[in-house]
């Protein structure tokens, strides 16, 4: 039965990573958004199915940063204001140096997003790096899946200009 759970919460984590992908082929910003809410909470419910709290948080926390971010125009302020949360979280919630990986791919992820796009890709290259890592501690294989595959899109991108998943050449970065 044990296994039988192991494989269902895998399965979460492979439904919120399609979700992903296909809200990236919406034309409509507000199903794009749906689509990645939903995956963010499909993501949330993996995480927490694992025990991986640090995950959790930081699923939910870049849900409500990332969401402020997209309605407002005070960047900066907004990613600075998020350190002090991340410092106590890692304080508060300290059991182990992997607890602290998406704690620092997530501080990583809010600082590029306020740069210029060559910078927010690099930056995910470094964040997804650090949350593969996190993945295969945590035993969440989807999870480290989809963000190599993440990886692989942003070096390919800032490597060749070229986005595997579109299939297309893109303008200079």
């Amino acid at each position: 039965m044990e296994n039988m759970n192991f494989w269902f919460i895998q399965l979460i984590g492979i439904i919120a990573w399609a979700l992903i992908l296909l809200s990236y082929y919406r034309k409509n910003t507000n199903k794009i958004l749906v689509f990645q809410i939903i995956s963010n909470v499909l993501w949330c419910l993996h995480y927490y199915l694992l025990g991986a709290y640090s995950g959790l948080f930081i699923c939910i926390f870049e849900m409500a940063r990332d969401g402020l971010y997209y309605k407002t125009d005070i960047d900066d302020y907004i990613f600075l204001a998020s350190v002090p949360v991340y410092i106590i979280y890692g304080v508060l919630s300290y059991t182990g140096f992997i607890e602290l990986l998406p704690i620092f791919s997530s501080t990583i992820d809010g600082f590029t997003l306020t740069k210029k796009k060559k910078v927010v890709v690099f930056g995910a290259v470094i964040s997804y790096t650090i949350w593969v890592i996190y993945d295969i501690a945590v035993k969440s294989y989807s999870g480290a899946f989809t963000d190599g595959l993440i990886c692989i899109s942003n070096l390919s991108i800032l490597l060749f200009n070229f986005d595997p998943f579109k299939g297309k050449m893109l303008k200079k970065i």
